[in-house]
């Protein structure tokens, strides 16, 4: 006969785990409007570079205030500060290559290819974490590939480049999140994490900017508001709802449900900004996904 306290005990762990379940999925939801609001930014003046630029200031602000109210400390250990700038430039490689893309090709193929990120993940880990290549990864990354290829449409004006950046994008979150792993940064509280990644972000951005220009920009309202809104969503709270995710249903599950943002960025492309996908294309987004499936299945196993 199972007692109540047993019976309360077993109810609030399945309360918690629907709980971080809905997280992780809004979470993946939020992510997959990003390409929603830049596109929008974008046709009221903004651009890749302007967009990251102004994002991460408005998303940084918003953590350091947090961080202040928690009393959170701020300055990290030096023997943190070269991991920090080296994850911070990845991942701030990886906003602008991604958003350029958007600005190239379809959002959702840009998004699906940025996708393959854990299968470079996978492979990277055999030299880098010394892990092995086993069947399941080598499976994985043959699917991945012949998914690009049928994704990889190249008739378009710029679209060679948009594809190269989507998949770069996917290289250097990679190497985020190896370092990411590699460091112990995975450990720190999120909202410090998060703080300093939209700092260096915003660094990386500026100097990329004043090398290729495109931070001045005259925006419209719209545009201005498209920039807020990710910022709080996709900056702040998507980032802390992944969190959450983690913490009440584990790692595994969580990357599961993260699948839902390329598919939400598909969707979204072809109802609300119009973008068209052919049999082909769609054939070849159902194989990268695969691969993906594949990979966090075997690396949470």
């Amino acid at each position: 006969m199972v007692s109540k306290e047993s019976f309360c005990v077993s109810s609030r762990k399945m309360d918690m785990g629907m709980a971080g379940a809905g997280f992780a999925m809004l979470s993946a939801f939020l992510y997959g409007l990003n390409a929603f609001f830049a596109t929008c930014a974008y046709e009221g003046g903004s651009n890749p570079i302007a967009f990251t630029f102004h994002s991460a200031i408005l998303g940084s602000v918003i953590l350091f205030i947090i961080m202040i109210k928690k009393k959170i400390p701020v300055l990290p250990k030096k023997t943190m500060v070269p991991w920090l700038l080296l994850d911070g430039v990845l991942g701030g490689s990886t906003t602008l290559l991604l958003f350029s893309a958007f600005d190239m090709i379809s959002t959702g193929i840009a998004t699906v290819l940025h996708f393959t990120y854990p299968v470079y993940v996978s492979v990277l880990g055999i030299w880098v974490l010394k892990k092995k290549l086993t069947r399941e990864k080598g499976i994985a990354l043959g699917l991945s590939l012949a998914g690009i290829v049928l994704t990889s449409d190249l008739s378009g004006q710029g679209a060679g480049l948009g594809i190269f950046l989507a998949l770069l994008s996917g290289f250097t979150y990679a190497g985020y999140i190896l370092v990411m792993e590699k460091s112990g940064l995975q450990k720190a509280d999120f909202i410090w994490f998060g703080f300093y990644m939209l700092l260096i972000r915003m660094l990386v951005t500026v100097l990329y900017g004043g090398f290729a220009g495109g931070l001045r920009v005259s925006l419209t309202k719209e545009a201005c508001l498209m920039t807020v809104v990710y910022a709080l969503l996709a900056c702040v709270a998507a980032n802390a709802l992944f969190q959450f995710g983690v913490r009440y249903v584990g790692g595994a599950a969580a990357s599961l449900f993260s699948m839902l943002e390329p598919v939400t960025c598909v969707i979204v492309g072809v109802t609300v900004l119009g973008e068209t996908l052919n049999s082909v294309k769609i054939l070849g987004c159902v194989l990268i996904l695969s691969g993906i499936l594949i990979v966090i299945r075997e690396e949470n196993s």
